[in-house]
């Protein structure tokens, strides 16, 4: 028995990218990639030292692994995919080449954020104020850029047309309990950045019409049947604003946990662009004799063949974890396990 599910979403605007590679990576909010765009701006601005202290930014960049000249190109290109008025901004504000930044205080050029803004304000004929306001805008594009990876030397490959949009997966982790071979539970987190206004709920697909147990107060969930299954939608309180975060908890409980049927895999169908995805299976009682990750596999193909390659360790305390990187393509990922010998 698997739990395979999928996602989808109740909006109607543009169609946003999907990617598939698996890297390992460390996952970090949105915010916390805000908040280092907003203060890479300031000082001397954009420089290869300073990425030391953005780890957000090197992790959607490639991560660690990467050396520093692919992360500082993947940047500025990044800046480069804006519109032109954002672009030529952005690269005066964070004193991006083709900006003279080695000697600027010997050449009497600016040295710092307030002075960058004067600059670009005189030319352009505006206060400080409002040269402030519109970099400030102009970073939570870049922000979107970064995050949706819509940009020529983006680690995320190729982009493929996608059918749904909305919403970029920031981070995803499935932890599933599993007693003598039954599923007990498992514990979903989603921590969606939107990328429209308006959207008023998610939908989740599912075989079975157990509805999930919301964990905190900003979403409720409506099941409805449909063609095949089931459709859980998580409303939210209000409806949902472009550039803002939300956390999406919830359980699946077997109300059954004694049925016949043996899990042997726990996986979802990524139909969003999702940058990190943990997941993590922990076994009461018996172990499995063998557990492996998979990625890129459609329905029929999952859970895959194991092998050396995809092995993954079960701990002493019955546990094990995969984690994925920029996952998508409407493909499965997870993590499959075998139980050799029969059950007594």
């Amino acid at each position: 028995m698997n739990r395979g599910q999928s996602w989808s979403y109740n909006v109607w605007k543009r169609p946003i990218g999907r990617w598939f590679a698996r890297v390992m990576g460390t996952r970090f909010s949105p915010e916390d990639l805000r908040r280092e765009l907003l203060t890479l701006r300031k000082g001397p601005g954009f420089r290869e030292e300073r990425l030391v202290s953005s780890p957000a930014l090197v992790s959607v960049l490639g991560g660690n692994g990467e050396t520093t000249n692919v992360l500082v190109e993947r940047f500025d290109s990044a800046v480069g995919s804006l519109h032109d008025d954002d672009e030529s901004l952005l690269r005066d504000i964070y004193a991006l080449p083709p900006f003279v930044r080695e000697d600027n205080a010997r050449l009497g050029l600016p040295t710092t954020l307030q002075e960058r803004r004067d600059m670009v304000g005189q030319y352009l004929g505006l206060t400080r104020a409002a040269i402030a306001d519109r970099d400030t805008a102009a970073v939570e594009r870049l922000l979107e850029q970064l995050l949706t990876g819509w940009y020529p030397k983006s680690p995320m490959g190729i982009r493929v047309p996608e059918s749904h949009n909305g919403f970029v997966q920031h981070e995803v982790h499935i932890h599933t309990v599993v007693k003598n071979r039954r599923h007990v539970e498992s514990r979903h987190h989603y921590k969606l950045f939107a990328l429209f206004d308006g959207v008023e709920y998610l939908g989740w697909a599912s075989a079975t019409p157990q509805a999930p147990v919301v964990v905190g107060d900003d979403f409720t969930v409506r099941t409805k049947e449909v063609a095949n299954g089931y459709l859980h939608q998580f409303w939210h309180r209000e409806p949902m604003r472009r550039g803002q975060t939300y956390d999406l908890r919830f359980r699946i409980v077997n109300p059954a946990p004694a049925e016949e049927y043996v899990l042997t895999e726990e996986s979802l169908a990524f139909h969003e662009p999702t940058r990190f995805t943990k997941f993590t299976v922990t076994w009461i009682g018996e172990v499995p004799t063998a557990a492996w990750w998979f990625n890129g596999l459609t329905a029929l193909e999952r859970p895959g063949v194991p092998s050396q390659e995809r092995e993954t360790q079960i701990a002493s305390d019955g546990t094990a974890a995969v984690t994925f990187r920029d996952v998508g393509c409407g493909l499965f990922a997870g993590i499959a396990f075998d139980w050799a010998e029969p059950h007594s």
